[in-house]
């Protein structure tokens, strides 16, 4: 009995110094070893164990930087070490193996086996941490070879005040996105082995990690995903903020948010995919392959044509259900991408359409589904909205309210996406109405006048960060249901209606305090990834400040500027125009501005014409400098550009 006694207290204390060794968190056991060549750091929980982070090192600089959470306590003791038991000292005092330090928010001088380096120590606040664990090879697998899935790991979230809120089982992660996947700041999409609860959100089993690289703030997908849930479309993505940490490494501030999919915590729909049973080859996993096959035989996975002409790809499956009518999940994608979807049909219109569920449809299912958007597509395309050949309006086919709304999100934030991809649609089978919704909305970081798309990503010659002009109702792909749906009378009306009753007041909201006080909340996170990731380096912390919240003045810049041009054309009725831009041979960004009459007009962009400089724009009319402080009148008026020869100094107008 008294050996019994003494193993167990050996246990215990060896279970309990692991826990104050950093080795783990409560109350699992850590998945990962230190490596070599890494400096660690434990951080204590609120009540009982410790998370452990590392040093980050800035190879430029030759220097560290210490991300902490916010669970951090600023006078909290902690214990700092490497796997080789390198000799550390922090501001000179000897750090002693296994002993602990009082580590500040702030700049410190660290020393490794008699060598110095500059430390500093940035502490995040208000938001959870996000700590992933998995095998030290696989999280290379991971880094190596982003876009293939790593199995096998633990998600632990600890809340600002150290509490460990959730702990569960991961069963992947790994890369997702298109455009965003190519960034230094990866996205990721975890699946849980089991259905998990973050934040409230309520339990699913994947979920979302979003980089928002490109966007300075951090703010504009989740100020659009609010957006929606605020206005009142049935499902809008939730979502939080957390501080990630994969293996211990700061990978810096993610937007953890729901997926968009079918089920009871998302879009709540029949899904079809249960009654659909098919085992896809190896090549049929993979995107890259499957872009490779189009005219290939329909049976192996390659493209087929409907008899109206509709290409489409499904496969021979197993249906188990006489009703295919739903759900299905679909998403308007790209010419250049749909080949890389496992299901999909293009219209005859040229529309492209992924089906995203159920993922690998059978032939029936897409011939289904795209006859019923083809019918819808044949009433939208016609000048009085009517199908001429069921007699039926468009608006028999969807639900209304809900494009409306998922219009007025697209254009109010000046989504760069809106005509081409990310825009997903739903249908429930014919026994709950059998009408195509709009929605959810997905995917707004290179929305609301970023910076980042200025100026030579716009599209066909349109800015799409000006706050001035419609722009998802315009025509700018082979298909643009936003425009189609503009075109038609009943629906612009409900749209100034519904923007007037259900959207100003969020916009106001925004300008009033939202954007600052989201800001706020995300601040001290944000200037730590902008460190991690190089996007805000200022020399001093008031510095970084400074520059964090210059681009939140910008956004809310923006915000204010679209909200007043919006509401002047569909609550006030005032008048919209374009102004034409005649550049001559410049290469030219925009080709025209838009704005109110009444308000003065925003300053086109300079065109770029080799061996000159442009000077400034002029009426087109009077060849007379344009006095852009002015108000514009209405009147008839074009811009033609003036340059300046760089070898001699002459003037070339342009029409002279």
């Amino acid at each position: 009995m008294m050996l019994l006694s003494a193993l167990l207290l050996f246990a215990g204390l060896v279970f309990w110094g692991d826990r104050v060794a950093g080795s783990g968190s409560v109350p699992g056991i850590r998945l990962w070893r230190e490596e070599a060549g890494v400096i660690y750091v434990s951080a204590p929980l609120a009540r009982y164990g410790t998370q452990t982070v590392s040093l980050w090192k800035k190879e430029k600089e030759d220097a560290y930087v210490l991300f902490l959470p916010s669970f951090w306590e600023t006078d909290a003791r902690v214990r700092m070490w490497t796997k080789e038991g390198d000799t550390l000292e922090l501001d000179g005092a000897a750090v002693p193996f296994g002993g602990t330090r009082e580590l500040t928010a702030g700049m410190h001088t660290l020393t490794v086996n008699g060598r110095s380096y500059v430390l500093e120590v940035m502490a995040s606040a208000n938001i959870p941490a996000l700590f992933v664990e998995m095998d030290n090879k696989k999280m290379t697998a991971l880094q190596e070879q982003p876009y293939t899935e790593q199995y096998g790991g633990k998600a632990v979230l600890v809340s600002p005040d150290g509490r460990v809120e959730t702990e569960a089982k991961i069963a992947g992660l790994r890369v997702r996105g298109n455009t965003s996947a190519d960034w230094p700041k990866k996205p990721f999409q975890m699946t849980m082995q089991q259905a998990t609860d973050f934040l409230g959100m309520g339990s699913a089993v994947k979920w979302n990690l979003l980089s928002n690289w490109s966007d300075r703030t951090l703010l504009r997908n989740k100020i659009t995903y609010d957006m929606g849930a605020d206005a009142g479309m049935a499902w809008a993505p939730e979502s939080a903020f957390v501080d990630l940490y994969l293996n211990g490494a700061y990978q810096g501030c993610y937007q953890i948010s729901e997926k968009v999919e079918i089920g009871p915590e998302r879009v709540q729909i029949r899904n079809l995919e249960d009654f659909t049973l098919y085992k896809p080859t190896e090549e049929e996993r993979d995107a890259d392959s499957m872009a490779e096959i189009t005219k290939a035989d329909p049976a192996a996975g390659g493209v087929a044509e409907l008899e109206n002409g509709i290409q489409y790809r499904g496969y021979a499956t197993q249906i188990g259900t006489d009703d295919i009518t739903g759900g299905y999940l679909l998403e308007i994608e790209r010419p250049s991408r749909i080949f890389a979807s496992a299901s999909f049909f293009i219209t005859q219109n040229g529309q492209p359409i992924t089906v995203k569920r159920p993922k690998y449809a059978d032939h029936a299912e897409v011939a289904y589904i795209a006859g019923v958007w083809q019918t819808f597509e044949d009433a939208l395309y016609a000048p009085d909205g009517v199908n001429p050949g069921t007699g039926l309006h468009y608006t028999a086919y969807i639900d209304r309210e809900s494009f409306v709304r998922k219009y007025l999100v697209e254009e109010i934030v000046r989504n760069y996406d809106a005509s081409s991809t990310s825009q997903y649609f739903y249908k429930d089978a014919d026994t709950v109405d059998g009408l195509l919704y709009a929605g959810p909305v997905w995917d707004y970081d290179m929305s609301l006048g970023n910076p980042i798309m200025n100026p030579r990503t716009n599209q066909h010659y349109i800015s799409s960060v000006s706050p001035y002009g419609l722009f998802a109702a315009l025509p700018m792909d082979e298909f643009s249901i936003w425009y189609r749906m503009y075109e038609q009378e009943d629906f612009r009306k409900l749209a100034a209606e519904t923007y007037a009753r259900d959207f100003l007041p969020l916009l106001k909201e925004l300008e009033k305090g939202r954007v600052d006080a989201l800001a706020d909340e995300l601040q001290a996170s944000a200037l730590m990834d902008g460190i991690r990731w190089d996007r805000n380096r200022g020399a001093d912390s008031a510095a970084r400040e400074a520059e964090y919240r210059g681009h939140v003045e910008q956004l809310k810049t923006f915000i204010a500027a679209r909200e007043h041009y919006l509401t002047g054309l569909w609550k006030e009725g005032r008048e919209s125009r374009k102004v034409y831009l005649d550049g001559g041979n410049a290469d030219m960004y925009i080709s025209y501005v838009e704005g109110l009459v009444g308000d003065v007009l925003e300053v086109p962009l300079a065109p770029e014409m080799e061996g000159y400089t442009f000077v400034e724009w002029l009426n087109g009319y009077t060849k007379e400098p344009y006095d852009f402080t002015k108000p514009y009148d209405g009147s008839d008026l074009y811009f033609t550009a003036r340059y300046r020869s760089n070898t001699d100094g002459s003037i070339l107008t342009v029409g002279e």
